[in-house]
């Protein structure tokens, strides 16, 4: 992604009530620089991750929700407020951010984060060459949605498994349920269709509409966006000069 060494006046698009910006950066903008902007826990959370790319991943992911969110309510990102997910809980903004939804999620060198104002939002990527496995799919996917997907190219099972999956996974971020309701209890449109939730059968159906948008994470990557009650007017962004 192209990177400029004025990054932190580089303009950010406002964000209007309805709206939804999704931001794209990757595991190799990680710097020192960005520890400065996260809270004594998020450094302590960092710390514990084994592998450099985890690390990286985390910090790229938890400084450029600070920097955006703070942008969007003129306070410096390492004072943005901001609670963790804890047991199945989505993460969330506090203080002048609390007017903000955030969602967070990366896979393989990829990093994405979506913030709307006053929409439930929930995001999800997932690199597709680690995604598919025959056992898993029969485990998340109803038998209509494993029919379906059987119906594929063997070549393309992984890619459309991918795609089943971040629209499952968007929509349980956005309502807040995440782990706390196994994927297979809902159903969404085809890998190919456009998408859409079709069933729920767990406990706590949400009352306003589910809107599932797909997102373009690039060459071998799937993500989808979803919100919870009604339609977002959605762009995506390359983060990358905003964490120099």
């Amino acid at each position: 992604m192209p990177a400029s060494r004025t990054a932190r006046s580089h303009p950010i698009p406002p964000l209007a009530a309805g709206g939804c910006q999704v931001w794209w950066a990757t595991a190799s903008a990680a710097a020192p620089h960005l520890l400065d902007l996260l809270d004594a826990d998020e450094r302590r959370r960092h710390r514990t991750l084994l592998r450099d790319r985890d690390r990286a991943l985390f910090l790229v992911a938890h400084a450029l929700a600070r920097i955006v969110a703070g942008r969007h309510v003129a306070v410096p990102a390492g004072e943005v407020g901001y609670v963790p997910s804890v047991a199945n809980r989505k993460p969330r903004l506090c203080g002048p951010a609390a007017q903000l939804e955030l969602s967070i999620s990366h896979s393989g060198d990829l990093v994405v984060v979506a913030i709307s104002r006053g929409i439930a939002i929930g995001v999800d990527v997932e690199r597709v060459k680690d995604g598919y496995e025959p056992s898993l799919a029969q485990s998340v996917l109803q038998p209509s949605e494993q029919r379906s997907l059987m119906t594929l190219d063997e070549a393309d099972r992984r890619w459309g498994f991918c795609r089943y999956w971040t629209r499952k996974e968007a929509i349980l971020k956005a309502t807040g349920d995440g782990l706390g309701v196994s994927p297979e209890l809902i159903a969404v449109t085809a890998p190919s269709s456009e998408p859409a939730l079709v069933d729920w059968q767990a406990p706590g159906r949400p009352l306003a509409a589910v809107v599932l948008y797909d997102l373009d994470g690039g060459p071998g990557y799937a993500a989808s966006l979803a919100a919870i009650g009604g339609p977002l007017a959605c762009t995506e962004h390359d983060a990358g000069p905003l964490l120099e």
